[in-house]
């Protein structure tokens, strides 16, 4: 195989430089906002979406994907695209339509041909959802907490976005340092590190840096990182995404 083979678009590449959609939700993430969880899994990668149940709209997605570069940009371009849209309209998004929005030229592959087949998994992925909705929602609907009347609908939780991102630079800081001292430096801090708050670029990207321990423990990109960003996502912002710095 040539090295031009191997070659990716720019597009692909781009993606895979700002994955921002990795991640898992929970039943409780879904039962706070008054939501589906509906999750599927198809080889390495599985998907997590909260639906509005008024709607049957997405939300919000997520994903994990240990298969390497491909399933990872394959996973969050299918979140990117499937969001503000219903269940039904997520299901009908082909491997074409995820690979064909990674491309530079219309005529010219995204991916090596020995890298198309990853694609399939989109179509499996979505099958799943479809199948596992219905239950999904039927759970949520059932549960003995959550009344119908307090479903928050999409556009609520858009004025909750709004109301963030209207925040001042210094503001969305002050909110943040809250939350690092209060639930993640103390844990850090007993395992001797700690972290430190950088900068917040738009509202959504968190730019920090590791201190102590935490600086050289090989969990600072795994598990350390992902406590980090649900955490903050839980109780301040929804795209919240967490960005180390070296």
């Amino acid at each position: 195989m040539t090295v031009a083979e191997e070659k990716f678009s720019a597009k692909f590449e781009e993606v895979a430089a700002n994955i921002k959609h990795r991640g898992a939700y929970y039943l409780e993430d879904a039962k706070e906002k008054g939501m589906a969880l509906v999750e599927a899994k198809f080889k390495d990668t599985k998907l997590y979406w909260l639906a509005d149940m008024k709607e049957d709209r997405i939300f919000s997605a997520r994903f994990f994907a240990y298969g390497g570069k491909v399933s990872l940009v394959i996973g969050e371009t299918l979140c990117s695209m499937v969001e503000g849209l219903t269940i039904e309209e997520a299901c009908s998004i082909l491997r074409a339509d995820v690979e064909t929005t990674l491309r530079d030229n219309p005529d010219l592959a995204s991916v090596p041909e020995s890298k198309q087949k990853a694609f399939d998994t989109v179509e499996e992925l979505l099958k799943a959802v479809k199948d596992q909705y219905p239950a999904a929602k039927g759970v949520a609907l059932a549960s003995a907490s959550i009344k119908k009347e307090d479903f928050k609908s999409t556009t609520e939780l858009n004025v909750v976005a709004q109301a963030w991102l209207g925040l001042a630079l210094e503001e969305q800081k002050e909110q943040i340092e809250l939350i690092l001292d209060e639930h993640i430096r103390p844990a850090l801090m007993n395992d001797g590190g700690n972290v430190q708050l950088l900068d917040v670029t738009d509202g959504e990207k968190v730019l920090v840096q590791y201190q102590g321990a935490c600086g050289s423990c090989g969990s600072s990109l795994g598990a350390t990182l992902s406590f980090m960003e649900s955490t903050l996502r839980k109780h301040i912002y929804n795209e919240i995404n967490v960005v180390p710095q070296v």
